[in-house]
């Protein structure tokens, strides 16, 4: 199963305190601090585009709500005065107000 997020991150901040604690040890296999430092600026980047991602979203639909909203209102407009223009100019004239009705 593919791992979250959330545990991935998680498992790059358990690696480079592990790798941190244990750099003697990973010397042989040149694994160190240079390494740790390059995974935990990955990790760092990662929060950080994430951060912003999330506020994006939370942009995104605020927009979205706006948009839903004002769409509506002109969907209403659009078929009060559609109504009103009926009720008042003769059909042969209702395509000047693009409308294609028979009735």
């Amino acid at each position: 199963m593919a791992k979250s997020f959330a545990q991935k991150l998680s498992d790059a901040r358990l690696m480079v305190a592990g790798i941190r604690a244990h750099k003697d040890e990973l010397a042989g296999v040149t694994l160190g601090e240079e390494q740790a430092a390059a995974m935990e600026a990955q990790f760092n980047k990662l929060r950080e585009l994430d951060t912003l991602q999330e506020k994006l979203k939370a942009e995104l639909k605020t927009c979205t709500a706006e948009l839903d909203k004002l769409s509506k209102e002109l969907d209403d407009a659009l078929k009060d005065s559609k109504k009103r223009v009926k009720l008042t100019i003769p059909q042969s004239l209702w395509q000047e107000f693009g409308m294609a009705d028979k009735k």
